[in-house]
C-alpha cells in the first residue's frame, strides 16, 4: 500500500492541507518581505557598508539564539509558540511599518527591527520542526515534505516576481503590509489545526520537567564535544565543513549587497531586485534537480570544484553591470543569467556536501556532527558580512561582487591542486567513529 500512496492522498488530510496552507502563506510573505526590506535598507541608509551589515544582523540570531530556543520549545506545547510567533511578527512589522510612514526610521532602527524579527524567526523555527510529526503520519512524511518543498519555490518565485511590482506601485510599506498579513492569516490559520492526543513528555510533573531538563543540558554539552572530535578527527569531514564556509562566504556579496548592485551597478530599480529573485528560486530548483545525476557519474571532488569554478565566473558576470547601466532588458538579462548561473552552482554544492556528509558521518554522530557542520557553516555569513560593510565604505559594489568571484576561481584552483579529498572508504568511517 506504502508504494501506491500519492500527493493527493495526503493533501486529503485535513491537518495537513491547514499546515500546508500556513507554510505557503508565510512563505508568499517571506518573499514580499526579502524584496521590501533590501530594497528599504539601501533607501534609508543609502550605504553599500549598512546592507552589508544588516544582512550579517540578520543571521546571527539563528547561530546565537536558535540552539537554546530549541531546548525551549521541547517542553512547550508547539502549536501555541507557532502561533504566538506569528503573530507577534504581525505586530513587530506593523509597529515597524507606523515608525517608517511616521519618518522616525533611521540605520540603527532598522537594525534593531531585524535582530529582533530573526529573534523571532528562531523561536518559531524548532516549534514548527517539531510540531510537524505530530500532525503528518509516518508513512506520509516524504510525500508532505517533498510536496511542501515543492509548493514552496514555486509560491516563492510568484512572490518575488510581484514583490518588485508592488513596491514601485505602492510602495514599500504596503509590501511589507501584505508580509504582517500573511503571518495574522497563518496565525489564524494554525488554530483550526487539531493535534489528537498528548505526548507524554507533555503531561510530566514540574520536578520530572527539571530533571529532565537537567538531563538535556548535560547531554548536549557531552554531544557538541562529540561532534566536535568527531569531525576534528578526520580531514575529509574537515574538507566539506572547509567547503562549506566558502560557499556561505562568497554568497554575501550577492545576498547583501543586491539593492546598491541594481541602483548603482545596474541603474535600475527595485524591479531588478525581482528579477535577480525569481532568477535565483529558478537557479536552485535546476541545481537541485540535477544532483543525483551528476552524483551517479562524476565524483563529488569534481562536482565541487567545477561547480566552485562556475559560481566564480558567474559572480564575475554580476558584476559587470555597468556595461548594461541604465538599460532594462539587457540588464535584467544579464543579472538573471547571472544569478541562475551562481544559485544553479550552490545548489549543487550544497546538495552534494549534504549527501557526502549524510554518507560518511557514521549514523551515531550523525546529529551532532550536523550541529557543528551548520553552525560553522552559517558563521562564515555574519563574519563576511562584517568584512564586506567595512570593504563596502572605501571600495565600489561592482569591485567587491567581481572580487568575491575571482576569488572563489582561485581558491577552487588551490583545491583542486592541493588534491583535497572528498569521499571516505568505509572502513575509514568505521575507524573514525571507534576513535571518536
Amino acid at each position: 500500500m506504502a508504494n501506491e500512496l500519492r500527493y493527493r492522498d495526503v493533501i486529503k488530510e485535513k491537518n495537513y492541507a491547514v499546515l500546508l496552507f500556513t507554510n505557503l502563506i508565510n512563505r508568499f510573505g517571506d518573499s514580499i518581505d526579502a524584496i521590501a526590506f533590501t530594497w528599504l535598507v539601501y533607501q534609508i541608509t543609502g550605504s553599500a557598508s549598512w546592507a552589508a551589515l544588516i544582512f550579517g544582523l540578520n543571521v546571527l540570531p539563528n547561530i546565537v539564539a536558535q540552539p537554546f530556543f530549541g531546548a525551549l520549545v521541547e517542553k512547550m506545547d508547539k502549536k501555541k509558540v507557532i502561533i504566538f510567533t506569528h503573530l507577534l511578527r504581525v505586530a513587530v512589522i506593523g509597529s515597524f511599518v507606523v515608525m517608517y510612514m511616521a519618518g522616525v526610521v533611521n540605520p540603527y532602527i532598522m537594525a534593531a527591527f531585524t535582530l529582533i524579527i530573526t529573534t523571532i524567526e528562531s523561536l518559531n523555527m524548532p516549534a514548527s520542526s517539531a510540531f510537524i510529526p505530530q500532525i503528518i503520519k509516518k508513512e506520509h512524511m516524504s510525500h508532505a515534505m517533498s510536496l511542501n518543498s515543492s509548493l514552496s519555490n514555486a509560491v516563492a518565485l510568484v512572490g518575488t516576481g510581484v514583490a518588485g511590482v508592488i513596491i514601485a506601485k505602492l510602495g514599500v510599506q504596503t509590501a511589507m503590509l501584505i508580509d504582517a498579513a500573511t503571518f495574522l492569516a497563518a496565525g489564524i490559520g494554525m488554530f483550526f489545526i487539531k493535534v489528537n492526543g498528548e505526548t507524554a513528555k507533555e503531561t510530566v510533573s514540574e520536578q520530572e520537567q527539571t530533571a529532565t531538563e537537567k538531563a538535556s543540558n548535560e547531554s548536549y554539552i557531552f554531544l557538541l564535544k562529540g561532534g566536535i572530535k568527531y569531525i576534528a578527527s578526520n580531514r575529509v569531514i574537515l574538507n566539506y565543513c572547509f567547503v562549506a564556509v566558502l560557499l556561505n562566504f562568497f554568497m554575501v556579496p550577492l545576498n547583501a549587497l543586491q539593492a546598491p548592485l541594481s541602483e548603482e551597478v545596474y541603474g535600475l530599480g527595485s524591479e531588478l531586485l525581482s528579477v535577480i529573485g525569481m532568477a535565483a528560486s529558478v537557479g536552485a530548483i535546476f541545481g537541485s534537480l540535477v544532483i543525483p545525476k551528476l552524483m551517479a557519474r562524476f565524483s563529488a571532488r569534481k562536482i565541487l570544484i567545477w561547480c566552485g569554478f562556475a559560481m566564480g565566473i558567474f559572480s564575475y558576470t554580476l558584476s559587470l553591470g555597468k556595461l548594461v547601466h541604465g538599460m532594462a532588458v539587457p540588464g535584467y538579462i544579464l543579472g538573471s543569467l547571472s544569478v541562475v548561473g551562481i544559485t544553479f552552482a550552490c545548489s549543487i554544492i550544497s546538495g552534494t556536501l549534504s549527501v557526502q556528509f549524510v554518507n560518511t558521518v557514521d549514523r551515531d554522530y550523525l546529529a551532532r556532527a550536523s550541529s557543528v557542520f551548520g553552525a560553522s557553516a552559517t558563521a562564515a555569513m555574519p563574519v563576511g558580512s562584517l568584512i564586506i560593510s567595512f570593504a563596502a565604505t572605501r571600495l565600489s559594489t561592482e569591485f567587491l561582487v567581481g572580487m568575491s568571484g575571482v576569488l572563489a576561481i582561485l581558491l577552487f584552483i588551490a583545491i583542486a591542486i592541493s588534491k583535497m579529498d572528498f569521499d571516505m572508504k568505509e572502513q575509514e568511517t568505521e575507524e573514525l567513529a571507534d576513535a571518536a
